[in-house]
């Protein structure tokens, strides 16, 4: 086998197995919404990005910096947040998880609202990092500002998956 078509299929597996990792970590992250105690339930959607990061990282042969992953969650998480359809989504996400102090109702509003939100943020995330891996870069080279527009992009796509799978079930 030459060594191009070597390279050609690691890729190959690579890009099915960060898929997987996407996917996988996506679903976690709309579980992880259904947490009924405020904080906690984001503290584990970014535990769970960032264990998709290292996951992805090692999938890529790419050292992983845990803090540099926290900068890299707020940054691309931060620039949901220009324009106003961000600044209603990131209100979506802080109302969701703030919803859940209320009795009842909050609980119920929140189920409408966040496991969407965690689930298409955690989406974008993971495959933003999949395109940068493979790409042969490394989270320090990260730049969040070149990726704002492809990460809203992402964004949208992942509701669209996290709302497939909600039917699907």
């Amino acid at each position: 086998m030459s060594a191009e078509k070597h390279a050609e299929l690691k890729q190959r597996k690579q890009h099915r197995a960060a898929g997987a990792v996407v996917r996988r970590n996506t679903m976690w992250a709309v579980g992880g919404s259904f947490i009924p105690i405020p904080v906690l339930d984001n503290v584990a959607i970014v535990a769970v990005q960032l264990k998709m990061l290292a996951e992805l990282s090692d999938i890529y042969d790419v050292p992983f910096d845990r803090n540099s992953g926290k900068s890299a969650i707020a940054a691309l998480i931060c620039s949901l947040g220009s324009g106003v359809l961000g600044k209603s989504l990131i209100a979506t996400g802080v109302f969701g998880s703030m919803a859940k102090a209320v009795p009842v109702v909050g609980y119920g509003l929140m189920v409408l609202t966040l496991p969407v939100f965690n689930g298409a943020t955690t989406y974008a995330l993971g495959k933003i990092f999949q395109q940068h891996f493979s790409a042969g870069g490394t989270i320090l080279s990260f730049d969040p500002g070149k990726t704002e527009q492809h990460f809203r992009e992402k964004f949208a796509e992942g509701k669209e998956f996290v709302t497939r799978q909600k039917v699907a079930a």
